[in-house]
């Protein structure tokens, strides 16, 4: 009975090991391009540049004055079959940003309802990338509406905030037809034990 009992939580601990999947890759973005074809759209002041980049030899930047409505860089990707997913990029406040300037990164699960995930205000310039990383909530996974929009107000042509490296990546949720094998397994291996 001991080893029976044995089997099974190693056979467990085998079937639940396996079953992790690895984070993947969903989308990415170092702008080498040359333009934001990998993006929904851009309006304003956006543009690509080469020099001071993070890698490669083209980045994204935006400067004021900013637009009507503010200079929006806008991605729409399908999360679908993706959960705990995380989003990476590098930036560089590359002309400080005044208390009246401000640079959001906000998601939205449908297409309305848009959720800040961090707002540049109010910082100095900065000769060294930082690394700004997301951990979406739970309303992003499995979500074929995502959308991330960066949205920059900034006042003077003197303000001006660079991006590089996007990545979004996310754990791929199992089929469920792998669930029902696993439950099917586990009786089949204490059943060829007795």
């Amino acid at each position: 009975m001991k080893k029976m009992g044995l089997a099974i939580v190693v056979v467990l601990f085998v079937l639940a090991s396996c079953s992790k999947a690895k984070a993947e890759m969903i989308w990415s973005d170092g702008f080498e391009s040359g333009d934001f074809s990998a993006w929904t759209s851009s309006g304003g002041n956006w543009t690509t540049s080469g020099g001071n980049t993070y890698s490669g030899s083209k980045r994204a930047q935006v400067v004021g004055p900013y637009a009507l409505d503010g200079d929006v860089l806008l991605l729409s990707l399908s999360l679908a079959r993706h959960q705990d997913v995380v989003i990476n990029c590098e930036y560089r406040i590359y002309a400080g940003l005044e208390n009246n300037d401000y640079v959001f990164v906000e998601w939205t699960p449908n297409g309305t309802d848009w959720l800040e995930l961090t707002t540049y205000n109010n910082v100095v310039t900065s000769v060294d990338w930082q690394e700004a990383s997301f951990l979406l909530p739970s309303g992003a996974n499995d979500n074929p509406l995502f959308q991330l929009r960066i949205r920059s107000l900034l006042n003077n042509t003197t303000d001006c905030i660079y991006f590089d490296d996007f990545a979004i990546s996310g754990d791929p949720i199992p089929e469920p037809a792998t669930l029902v094998f696993l439950s099917c397994l586990i009786p089949l291996v204490v059943r060829r034990k007795h």
